[in-house]
């Protein structure tokens, strides 16, 4: 059963953000001649100050909703002047007038690919490529240029532009225009609503990425002129070859990208894909079959968001919800339609009339608004995981009730982690926060990190949800059912037979009764069930490889994967290179299995205890460890904590039988080769009984990780003063493990107080863990 009151839904923008978009949108049928441009001057620039006078003259407070709106009415001349002229100097003029002034952005490639996208003959699904492209490059080249003066980067884009290091730079009218367009809720906001999966092709104007592109050759000049453009640092771009790869193996094996008919079936039936977004679909499809996978990706992404957006206003009944927000109102994001419980009412913001800032109230849109932890700040996971679970804290008195998020049983709980995996966990490719702000370079961006977010939109159209077909009765905007016949032309070809052999039954409820449409049944043939079977196999294949996705980049997966690694690094510790017990009078290696390890640890307030695995039977413990099972999503912030201490214990052990193989293998070379002297020979000696011991207490030390891993999802239950004895319990054996790493390093070489702290770290671990306790 297909639901046509979001197939038929005509836009995804409320009210008032759509009057300021069509107000904004200009009539490219009017052509200017010669003389009829007066916002570009000679130099092909903008003219800045016929711009600032309209800032000037404006009556209303300056960043009042009123003056923007002032500011919006004024500027259609502005954006077709700048479009014609584009289409006027591409490609003959093009090298000479723009391209030099576009240089310092480095992203040359997407700009020119990107006016490509709005020539004469594009569509309107190249357009919104186009302005998805040049609003991220945007965002990446201003950024760049801020750290000409300050250290870091502000993480949301509407900091970005409020920064007077920027207003300094290029210049305080720029900035300004570029906060209408881009980084103000008060304003076009283009970036979000595009981003976001709001703006559909038909909305977007060639016009808008024009503008923006002439901006940036205006801020170029700038650079140049004050000669500060050779200066401009390039942080580094985001690749995902290892993490993506890693993380998508299990969804994509065996698949072949699906035959664009197939394709587009599956496309066409989704209950959750809308016929005003089918020329964006038709789009990714064709830039796929094109082998253009960065052009793709950034079309998946908001595509993907609007489609689970539309499914998390069905399922919770909160239709009103599929529509972006005004401006004193929260857009619903895939943060959002991920989470565990959704607010039961409108999510509200504060708006700074006077200086047209905003504030959220939720963590939700401030992270999808590009809180990017890679590049602008190095915090560890623990401070990490605290400030969002703190914020969580403070999200829940917010919200008057909480029910639970309906989606997470629509899409299963795979799909869930493997969306989380590939959208939102920290350590994760956070693939979308990283395209939409720039941090990816587009060229770069491998095949299969596209198909995967392919395959996972597919599943996500594909997804049953509930059967009722109705539209929640208590709409705050009210939509109306469209005639599918009068669709835009670049969507008719794919509508098949959605309108053929509809009955004259009632519409929903929602339906206004003037509607010319009224005769439509909400029943659509293009149903699911009546799948051709290519695509019934496609989509059978996928979620047979689903139900194998484990997750890899939340916390506990992190853990398991270092448990095991660790694990692995002592199973061969026996064979590395040394010199034969007999030469340098070290026995203790003749005699490693005779060190004592309890033969159970427990901890009675989580009721677990395990049986301790001997040294020489280390492959069954790797089992043990590879066969955890816990659970990702939606943890309590005391198992987020306990994991990240383990992590970091566990990341020692690392790093320290890493740094003892190394030496260990250094000092045999350089004993067998003689360059040895008696005093480093004695080192080496030390070192050599040394070891054992250390190996002792890493092995003891991932069996307590290993015990406390085992009842980790038990953890948020304990009381707070439970909790806080076992981190208390923890913290000697953090210590110990980091002591141990400075300890064993090439530089150190203190091996006496590496086998002290070893031997002292035994003894804590038999005095809380074992099964005599308390």
């Amino acid at each position: 059963m297909v639901l046509l009151y979001i197939k038929s839904q005509e836009t995804f923008l409320s009210s008032e953000v759509k009057r300021l978009i069509q107000t904004a949108t200009p009539d490219l049928s009017q052509i200017p001649r010669g003389a009829d441009y007066s916002w570009i001057d000679f130099n092909s620039g903008i003219v800045w100050e016929k711009l600032q006078d309209i800032f000037d003259n404006i009556k209303e407070k300056n960043g009042s909703k009123a003056w923007f709106f002032e500011v919006i009415r004024q500027l259609p001349p502005l954006f077709r002047e700048c479009y014609h002229m584009l289409q006027n100097m591409y490609p003959a003029a093009y090298d000479v007038s723009l391209q030099p002034f576009l240089e310092w952005t480095h992203q040359e490639k997407d700009i020119h690919q990107s006016i490509k996208l709005i020539s004469q003959e594009s569509t309107s699904g190249d357009h919104l490529v186009a302005l998805l492209t040049v609003t991220a490059l945007v965002e990446r080249a201003l950024g760049n240029v801020v750290l000409l003066k300050c250290k870091q980067v502000p993480f949301l884009l509407r900091d970005l532009l409020a920064t007077p290091e920027l207003e300094e730079l290029i210049g305080k009218v720029k900035v300004q225009l570029l906060i209408v367009m881009l980084g103000s809720v008060l304003g076009l906001n283009l970036r979000n609503i595009a981003w976001h999966g709001f703006l559909s092709p038909h909305e977007t104007s060639q016009a808008f990425v024009a503008t923006i592109i002439f901006i940036l050759a205006d801020c170029g000049r700038t650079l140049k002129n004050t000669s500060k453009v050779k200066n401009i640092p390039t942080r580094p771009r985001t690749t995902f070859e290892e993490s993506v790869a890693s993380c998508l193996g299990n969804v994509v094996d065996d698949i072949i990208i699906p035959r664009r008919v197939v394709l587009d079936e599956l496309m066409k039936s989704s209950s959750f894909v809308s016929s005003v977004m089918y020329p964006a679909w038709i789009k990714a499809f064709e830039l796929l079959e094109k082998e253009q996978w960065g052009s793709c990706t950034t079309l998946l992404l908001p595509l993907m968001e609007c489609s689970m957006r539309a499914m998390f206003a069905h399922v919770n009944k909160v239709s009103e919800r599929m529509l972006t927000a005004e401006n004193s109102t929260l857009y619903t994001t895939m943060d959002e339609i991920l989470s565990q419980y959704m607010n039961s009412g409108p999510t509200h913001l504060t708006v700074n009339k006077e200086h047209g800032k905003h504030e959220f109230s939720s963590r939700d849109c401030v992270r999808s608004s590009g809180k990017r932890h890679s590049e602008v700040t190095k915090s560890t996971l623990v401070n990490d995981a605290r400030e969002r679970t703190d914020q969580e804290d403070e999200d829940c008195e917010l919200v008057n009730s909480k029910e639970k998020n309906q989606v997470q049983y629509a899409i299963g709980t795979k799909l869930n982690e493997a969306l989380h995996d590939l959208l939102n966990f920290v350590q994760g490719p956070r693939v979308r926060d990283r395209v939409s702000h720039g941090e990816a370079e587009l060229q770069e961006i491998p095949s299969f990190m596209t198909c995967h977010i392919l395959y996972l939109s597919l599943l996500v159209l594909s997804s049953e949800g509930p059967e009722s077909d109705e539209a929640p009765c208590d709409t705050i905007n009210k939509m109306k059912c469209m005639n599918l016949k009068g669709l835009r032309k670049e969507s008719s070809a794919l509508e098949g037979n959605i309108h053929k052999d509809i009955s004259d039954t009632e519409c929903p409820e929602h339906c206004p009764a003037s509607d010319e449409a009224c005769s439509q049944d909400r029943k659509c043939v293009s149903d699911p069930s009546n799948l051709s079977d290519q695509s019934k196999e496609v989509i059978s294949k996928l979620r047979r490889n689903l139900k194998n996705y484990k997750c890899v980049f939340h916390p506990s997966a992190l853990l398991q994967k270092k448990l095991m690694l660790s694990v692995s690094c002592l199973s061969n510790w026996i064979y590395w290179e040394r010199v034969d017990s007999k030469d340098l009078d070290y026995p203790e290696w003749e005699s490693w299995d005779m060190i004592e390890l309890p033969e159970v640890l427990s901890y009675p307030p989580l009721h677990i205890s395990h049986n301790v695995c001997s040294l020489d039977n280390i492959k069954d413990f790797l089992g043990f460890v590879k066969d955890i099972q816990y659970r990702v999503l939606y943890r309590p912030k005391q198992e987020i904590e306990l994991i990240s201490i383990l992590q970091r214990i566990t990341g020692c052990i690392s790093t320290t039988l890493e740094n003892t193989c190394k030496n260990m293998t250094l000092k045999y070379s350089q004993y067998i080769n003689k360059r040895l002297r008696s005093r480093q020979r004695e080192t080496y000696r030390r070192q050599l009984i040394a070891v054992p011991v250390i190996v002792s207490t890493c092995y003891l030390t991932c069996q307590v990780i290993y015990l406390i891993f085992l009842a980790i999802n038990k953890s948020g239950d304990l009381s707070q003063s439970s909790f806080t004895s076992l981190i208390r319990m923890l913290k000697p054996l953090l210590k110990v493990t980091e002591n141990l790493v400075s300890n064993t390093s090439l530089s150190a070489n203190r091996w006496d107080e590496a086998a002290s702290i070893s031997l002292n770290n035994n003894e804590h671990i038999l005095k809380v863990f074992t099964s005599g306790q308390e």
